[in-house]
Formats: C-alpha cells, sequence, structure tokens
C-alpha cells in the first residue's frame, strides 16, 4: 500500500520536511510555493546553494478548469548520485 500523503506534525516546520524528503530522493516538489521562509532561515553558502535547488526543483502548476497543469517550461534536473 502506498502512502501518497504525508501529514508533518502540527507544530513543525512542514517546509523543512518537503526540502528534506526530496533531496534525500533525488526527487522534486510540485508546489507554488517559493519558499522564502525557508530561504531566509539559511545563511551564507548553504543559503546560496538552498536557493538554487529550490529554483531547480520546484515544479510550480495551474489548474485550467479541473485540469492539473504542470508547468510546462520545467525540466528536470540531471539525476544525482546516491551519497
Amino acid at each position: 500500500k502506498k502512502k501518497l500523503l504525508v501529514v508533518t506534525p502540527p507544530q513543525d516546520y512542514d517546509d523543512s520536511y518537503a526540502i528534506a524528503h526530496a533531496r534525500r530522493n533525488d526527487g522534486c516538489i510540485v508546489t507554488n510555493d517559493l519558499y522564502r521562509d525557508y530561504l531566509e532561515k539559511q545563511s551564507g553558502e548553504l543559503k546560496k546553494e538552498a536557493k538554487s535547488w529550490v529554483k531547480t526543483h520546484n515544479i510550480s502548476f495551474a489548474f485550467v478548469g479541473d485540469q492539473f497543469l504542470p508547468n510546462p517550461d520545467f525540466s528536470f534536473p540531471p539525476p544525482q548520485p546516491p551519497s
């Protein structure tokens, strides 16, 4: 049985969970969230790297009527080797 929805604890910061899970699994995130608050928490070189990752791994989307339309201009980043 696959879990398609993961609920984060209400007192925790859900952006951190989504980003950490996507990074660990070499995935992308379908979202219109720009993660500005997440990026504000980062500093120095980590902030620069996080901003780059968010930009290349977030797939924005729209609904046209009842049709889901992921960003047609999105290109998946090359796979990362396992760490």
